[in-house]
């Protein structure tokens, strides 16, 4: 009898440390921060740039910087992104980001889009990005660039003219 209740036990103990043993040493994806639409997650010194990207215009050679900013300093940021793309094609755009929330590149919004142009530059490809505060270091990443293909950036397409 204490046989058969030992191995009971025991098989009872395999089976739990076999369907749960992979999570005691595979790394856990949920914690890992990551940015869940299509841009990217920035911080910065005292700004967090969130969910940032390029949004080719009608013409496909310029680009709305379109991204949301938090700045909890308490006063206003200046931010500054240098788009390099293939060795000294670069573009440059400057932010000033007021206290709190605020969404850029909406043409819509109360921040006037900043547009930047790339040559060469195409939808769905990535952009290395430098981000920058005065008297900070750089924060380098890689930016992805889309269109008005999906139509939840369409409203962010701007004109040729613009």
């Amino acid at each position: 009898m204490k046989i058969r209740i030992a191995s009971s036990i025991a098989i009872a103990a395999a089976l739990a440390l076999g369907a749960t043993g992979c999570s005691l040493i595979a790394p856990q994806g949920t914690l890992k921060p990551y940015a869940p639409s299509d841009g990217v997650d920035v911080n910065v010194e005292g700004v967090d740039v969130r969910n940032i990207m390029l949004i080719a215009d009608e013409t496909g050679e310029n680009f709305n910087v379109v991204f949301g900013a938090v700045n909890l300093t308490g006063a206003e940021q200046e931010l500054a992104v240098t788009f390099m793309n293939e060795g000294t094609q670069q573009a440059r755009a400057e932010f000033t980001v007021p206290t709190g929330n605020t969404l850029f590149g909406n043409p819509e919004g109360d921040e006037a889009p900043v547009v930047v142009t790339i040559p060469g530059l195409q939808p769905g490809a990535t952009i290395d990005a430098y981000f920058q505060q005065p008297g900070a270091a750089e924060v380098e990443h890689k930016v992805p660039v889309l269109d008005g293909t999906l139509a939840e950036y369409r409203a962010y397409v701007l004109p040729a003219n613009f």
